[in-house]
């Protein structure tokens, strides 16, 4: 069940700003971390400043605080400086949430296959996928160019972990659940449809993985969403994605010419397809 929690401080006597502008870097480097949905901060008539955080479950927000030292971090140390007073926290069982409904991505189940664990991606990926993103080579057909630190990675797959309109789960061995080799997913396009992507990093390829756990996903796509249409957009040159869509059941329906700009230039696309079976 989605958490939140309040928490509400007297800050020193012009020390407002500061306060401010260290909570708001708190609060993004807890968001990337941990997987947060966010926070707003509001200051009251009688000067307290609250804040309202929403998590997607209690214990996601406790494993936050009890894996990261955050308050050994100048951003988290400002804030203690600025604070005349802190209160008790107060958390909280989300019932119903108008601010933003859909902000909080679909649930999203664990998936095994004969090797494979897909699970939900999460923010704490970011380091093995950092292969994946980082390598010029395995990006060459990808709609943008190579990343060039785990940050930019962290900030990349922020909208695969909270996107709302997507499945994404992480490619993991099953006897090793916590690395994440890659992922797949399925992106809403209308109702009914989606399409496919995929990624790998260059050490977990050529053992026919990316195959099995997008077929997993498929399955679940048409089976447990009700999907009757599944395709795919590819460039022209990637050989190696044609044939493992074309190993996956995908037909070839046309060309898109000039579809796409991306860090090799203006290049068309290919779309593939696939119906229930």
């Amino acid at each position: 069940m989605t958490t939140a929690a309040l928490y509400h401080w007297r800050i020193k006597p012009g020390r407002e700003d500061d306060f401010a502008e260290a909570w708001d870097e708190g609060t993004r480097r807890i968001h990337e971390a941990c997987g947060s949905y966010g926070a707003i901060l509001h200051r009251a008539a009688d000067g307290l400043f609250w804040s309202y955080a929403s998590w997607p479950d209690e214990a996601t927000r406790q494993a936050c605080f009890a894996q990261n030292d955050w308050f050994s971090m100048d951003c988290f140390r400002t804030m203690q400086d600025c604070v005349a007073e802190r209160f008790d926290e107060v958390v909280l069982d989300v019932v119903r949430d108008r601010l933003d409904p859909d902000r909080a991505r679909r649930d999203i189940p664990v998936l095994t296959t004969e090797r494979l664990l897909l699970r939900p991606m999460a923010m704490s990926d970011a380091e093995a996928l950092a292969p994946a993103l980082m390598d010029a080579a395995n990006l060459t057909y990808w709609s943008s160019g190579p990343l060039d630190s785990v940050d930019a990675v962290r900030s990349y797959i922020r909208w695969n972990v909270h996107a709302p309109n997507a499945v994404c789960t992480a490619i993991c061995e099953r006897d090793a659940p916590e690395t994440a080799l890659g992922w797949v997913i399925l992106i809403d396009s209308r109702p009914g449809v989606a399409e496919l992507g995929y990624i790998l990093r260059p050490d977990a390829q050529g053992r026919g993985l990316a195959r099995e756990a997008a077929e997993e996903l498929i399955r679940f796509g048409f089976d447990t969403l009700g999907l009757r249409r599944i395709f795919a957009d590819v460039d022209p040159d990637n050989s190696g994605s044609i044939a493992l869509l074309t190993a996956l059941g995908f037909a070839y329906e046309g060309r898109l010419k000039s579809a796409w700009e991306t860090h090799i230039g203006v290049r068309d696309s290919l779309i593939y397809a696939r119906l229930p079976a």
